[in-house]
Formats: structure tokens, sequence, C-alpha cells
């Protein structure tokens, strides 16, 4: 979600519905989950089940008794993956893109889950509308640099190459990754390594390629 914050709330079309109603309930649930949580979702995260439970009961509860809404969907799945809920967070974001396919926070939290897991062909598929769906702006890069990823884990070095250099026509920097363990593990790998080394020497910085060889 906090690659795509504005994307995801401030700028697609909204819902023929008294927006008031829907908007003061996902803000009272956003602020339970940022409240609840602190640092990134991810290993070592640090979160207070308590709001998070709130989130989850506020919104359950208005999808019963008002309306049902895919960004209060969404925020459900994010406060149970806030909670470890991984399972029933995939479920929440998958329906939240059924119910909105122009949810692109709902895609990429899918997606992230999805590579976590090694569910790669959800993950290409979730950041694939990512790509698709920003495809200008500052974040234009996430869902092509995602993609990539995705293609190396398959050991693709055609497709990684390929998603890669649109992440680059978009703003992708390898400092995004400069140290990263993944990425390290990519460019150990002999399938796709030897793009990797090309594309960080050619787009990179000695210093960035350096702290993928450590």
């Amino acid at each position: 979600m906090w690659w795509l914050a504005g994307v995801a709330f401030g700028e697609l079309p909204l819902p023929a519905y008294d927006e008031a109603v829907v908007v003061r309930t996902w803000e009272k649930m956003n602020s339970l989950v940022e409240a609840a949580c602190q640092g990134p979702i991810g290993p070592g995260r640090s979160c207070s089940p308590e709001p998070l439970d709130e989130a989850i009961q506020r919104g359950t509860a208005f999808q019963e008794q008002v309306v049902p809404d895919a960004r209060i969907t969404y925020l459900i799945g994010l406060a149970r993956l806030s909670k470890g809920e991984r399972d029933l967070a995939r479920t929440a974001f998958r329906e939240a893109v059924r119910m909105d396919p122009h949810r692109v926070d709902a895609w990429h939290d899918l997606g992230e889950v999805a590579l976590e897991d090694g569910d790669y062909a959800t993950a290409r598929e979730a950041f694939g509308q990512v790509a698709t769906q920003v495809d200008k702006g500052s974040q234009a890069w996430l869902g092509p640099w995602r993609l990539a990823e995705v293609a190396a884990h398959e050991h693709d070095p055609e497709a990684f190459e390929g998603h890669m250099r649109v992440a680059l026509e978009r703003g992708f920097s390898f400092r995004f990754v400069q140290g990263l363990p993944t990425w390290r593990g990519f460019l150990a790998d002999p399938a796709v390594g030897p793009s990797v080394r090309k594309l960080v020497t050619v787009y990179g910085s000695p210093e960035i390629l350096e702290s993928l060889e450590r």
C-alpha cells in the first residue's frame, strides 16, 4: 500500500454511492491500521492486534449492513495481512479486485503476498495489472520491476530483461536494489545472472554491482 497510496485512493473513480459514508469508514479503518503497525509490511513488522481487529470488525459490519465496497474490502485484507493472516488477506485482496478491477492497491498487495509465497502465476497476473494501470508518473516503474523479479524467480532471462527495460524507461533506478539479498541471488543464478550483471553494468554503477557480489 505504501507504494501506491496516492494512486489507490485519490485518483481512481468512485462508485455512485454516498461517498461521505464510505470515505469516513475508510479513513477510520486506515487510521486504525496505520496506528497499529510500525514499519513496512514484512518480516519484523511490529503490530498491535487490537486496532487491527477493530478495523476488521468495522469493515465487515459496513459490508454487511451498508454496502459492499472494494476499498473497504482491501483494508480488511491489509489489516489481516498486518496480523499475519496471509491466506485471509489474499482472499480479501482477490475479492477487492473482483469487485473493482481498478483497485491498484489490492492488485499490488495481492502480487506481493503471492510473490513471497512463490505463487508466480498469481504474482504475474497481479503485477501485470499494476504495470498496465500505472504506466505514467513517479511509480510507473513498480509493476515492470516486480514482473522482472517474477521472471528472475522463474529463471527466464528474456522476460527478465524485457520487463527491466520497461522499468528503466519508466524511471527505475538500480539504487532500489543495492545490496538486496534477493538480487544477490539473482546475480548468482546461472540463468539470469548474466542479464543482471549486464543491466547493472550499463544502467547502474560499480558500487551497486559490488553490493550484489558480496
